[in-house]
């Protein structure tokens, strides 16, 4: 293992929490925050666990970073990534649809990229399966936050209707 491949994951987690910081305001970070951990981080251990039960996929390398077969910092670039996703997430139907196959997309890819590296693995197929599994991943992210997200806004307009 080389030793620059145990800072990739801590690298990576860092640029993208300065580029969420950048982009989106705080309150919606706040906001968004929740969402991003379910369909993130969580949404990452139980598709990690599930990958792992098949066969030796997932995150290698980790260094110190890691606990209990699991990296830490890719659990919280996910979040990052998804306060990221659900800021940027488009309102038509159609373009979503293309957002939704384009994060996929760049999932696959940068997920090759690690294996490149040496820090990620999959002993199976490289580009279908984890396009497959990335595809469903962004499609049940994007539809669990939609519903959520419009449960809460309902119920904040009962509010407010009452006290008109």
């Amino acid at each position: 293992m080389h030793v620059s491949a145990v800072y990739t994951y801590f690298i990576y987690t860092g640029l993208l929490a300065i580029v969420v910081k950048l982009i989106v305001p705080m309150n919606e970070i706040r906001r968004l925050s929740i969402y991003a951990i379910v369909f993130g981080a969580i949404a990452d251990a139980i598709i990690l666990s599930i990958i792992k039960l098949i066969g030796p996929n997932g995150y290698i390398n980790y260094g110190p970073f890691g606990f209990l077969g699991f990296a830490f910092f890719p659990f919280l670039a996910w979040t990052c990534y998804y306060i990221l996703y659900f800021y940027i997430l488009p309102k038509g139907k159609a373009i979503r649809i293309i957002y939704i196959i384009t994060a996929a997309s760049y999932s696959t890819l940068f997920a090759n990229v690690l294996v490149n590296l040496g820090v990620f693995e999959w002993h199976y197929e490289r580009a279908i399966l984890p396009f497959c599994i990335y595809l469903a991943w962004h499609s049940l992210s994007t539809w669990g936050y939609l519903k959520l997200n419009r449960k809460r806004l309902i119920n904040r307009c009962m509010v407010n209707m009452l006290y008109l």
